[in-house]
């Protein structure tokens, strides 16, 4: 019975060696994973501080065109406010003449509405008159006329008379 004893240790030594093993190469696969896990992630924090900090400034730029994309929104809702006011003013003169004028013939309508025509044209010559001035105004360069004379370029002044 002894011997029975003793094999039955033997053979729980045995199998608790082999389950050592085991956990000893486990544990060694293990360790080797975290060490090439750790590796990885060094050179993914070294990639990252190479990264964040154009980022960072990727981001910052981002923002400042959304704050300016939204201050030029916010500057053409005044524009189309201005345009929705005007669509109503005319809007409602035309309602006006539509009910005050629907009797009169074409030609009535065209004597009725002739000093409006002449104010139009009137606002869009002197609009035409103070864009040049204003861009005559701008420029930097004489405006200057240059007659040929046979041997040189003479400059000619506003008033039409040749310098010399």
């Amino acid at each position: 019975m002894e011997g029975i004893f003793y094999l039955a240790i033997l053979l729980l030594a045995l199998a608790f060696a082999l389950v050592s093993i085991y956990i000893a190469i486990v544990l060694k696969r293990l360790a080797d994973n975290i060490k090439t896990m750790g590796n990885t992630l060094g050179e993914f924090e070294k990639e990252l501080q190479y990264i964040t900090p154009p980022l960072k400034e990727t981001i910052r730029e981002t923002g400042n065109t959304i704050d300016d994309i939204q201050e030029k929104l916010d500057a053409t809702n005044s524009v189309f406010d201005t345009v929705d006011h005007v669509g109503t003013s005319v809007n409602t003169t035309n309602e006006f003449i539509q009910s005050n004028y629907s009797e009169l013939s074409d030609e009535e309508m065209q004597e009725k509405t002739k000093p409006f025509q002449e104010a139009i044209r009137w606002s869009e010559a002197a609009l035409k008159v103070f864009n040049m001035f204003k861009q005559t105004k701008k420029s930097n360069e004489k405006n200057e006329l240059m007659l040929q004379n046979e041997k040189q370029l003479v400059p000619v002044n506003p008033s039409g008379r040749e310098e010399r």
